[in-house]
């Protein structure tokens, strides 16, 4: 397998530009070969390097997200033509340089030198700013929304400051742009920094939206599998049918049950279920569940019936004389339907 970027930095794979980014400040001031002299520290803090140039670049996070490392570096074909191989610059001090602005081992002192601490008025005089906590919103996605993706709008409304001093707010309404991914996952969180509340005393909180998956009414999800309980009669159960299911993109496939089906029993149909995330076109599966119908009641003919397809399927299904068996039931049967009057006299 090749590099995986993400694990480089040490984040999910659902991190967006932000945390990216704060992702590489703190592991290159910790692996700055100027700071840190371990002899091994060169070839880490290169490669935070080159994954933070792959992940902050859309083109290359999206063909190293579905191709991997190996198709990053060797060109993939791409829907305006051709995508050359990637092939990093191996100077982690100019990633470094461009990122920070100096090549100081100790940027992160240098930047509260130019980039001090918000000061907040408070009861007690001014005090570095806190941040309040995140405001925190369920998003329910259907599972159409979740097997296509797109784009979701959700209205906030909060305080914003409307004079000049920064010591009046009044309610304001705003609409935040919420990228969905095909695939995506119930407990993915998609945060929007500092779009909370503005005070005077504190910093504005983040706005966190919590995917959760709304109820299907044919389909359960598990990760990536949609799961289809559906119905079959003792008949079907036993003999075979063929289950037409409408799938989630809108086709229908009709799919034949050939096994003897048992409470337990599970028909796996592969690559008919969600996105797998970040590497499309894969899918998941889909697994069909049984719930067998029995009759509430037989005739004495249908148990005998079935009396002999049960002996049938003891004695009749191995060795040289199975087709002998069968036939000898078979008549036996015959000879039973045969109204009295019409049978021969014995011999």
């Amino acid at each position: 397998m090749g590099v995986d970027y993400y694990g480089v930095l040490q984040i999910p794979r659902t991190s967006t530009d932000l945390e990216i980014k704060k992702a590489y400040r703190n592991l290159a001031l910790e692996f700055n070969s100027e700071r840190c002299k371990n002899p091994q520290s060169y070839q880490v803090f290169s490669l935070i390097g080159e994954a933070y140039e792959v992940l902050t670049n859309t083109l290359l996070r999206a063909v190293f997200d579905q191709y991997g490392e190996e198709g990053l570096k060797r060109g993939v074909p791409g829907p305006d033509g051709y995508i050359p191989a990637y092939h990093y610059h191996n100077d982690p001090m100019l990633t470094y340089k461009e990122f920070f602005g100096t090549t100081s081992p100790y940027a992160d002192l240098l930047d509260v030198l130019k980039d001090p601490p918000q000061l907040c008025k408070t009861t007690s005089g001014l005090e570095v700013c806190k941040k309040q906590p995140p405001i925190r919103h369920p998003l329910l996605l259907s599972l159409h929304e979740v097997f296509f993706g797109g784009v979701k709008k959700m209205k906030i409304h909060r305080l914003v400051f409307i004079n000049a001093n920064r010591d009046k707010t009044d309610i304001c309404e705003k609409i935040l742009t919420i990228p969905i991914k095909p695939g995506i996952r119930a407990g993915t969180e998609i945060s929007f920094p500092n779009e909370g509340d503005q005070n005077p005393a504190h910093i504005p909180a983040d706005v966190i939206f919590t995917i959760e998956d709304r109820p299907h009414e044919i389909f359960l999800r598990q990760e990536d599998d949609l799961i289809l309980t559906t119905r079959l009669t003792l008949e079907e159960a036993l003999m075979g049918t063929v289950i037409t299911v409408h799938t989630i993109d809108h086709r229908i496939i009709r799919i034949p049950i050939t096994d003897v089906v048992n409470p337990a029993y599970e028909k796996i149909v592969e690559n008919e279920g969600l996105p797998i995330l970040d590497r499309y076109p894969a899918r998941g599966n889909l697994i069909l569940r049984f719930e067998i119908e029995f009759p509430l009641y037989l005739t004495r003919a249908s148990k005998d019936i079935l009396k002999k397809a049960f002996l049938v399927s003891k004695t009749g299904s191995e060795g040289p004389n199975r087709y002998e068996s069968i036939n000898k039931i078979v008549l036996a049967d015959k000879i039973l339907r045969v109204d009295p009057d019409e049978q021969l006299p014995p011999i």
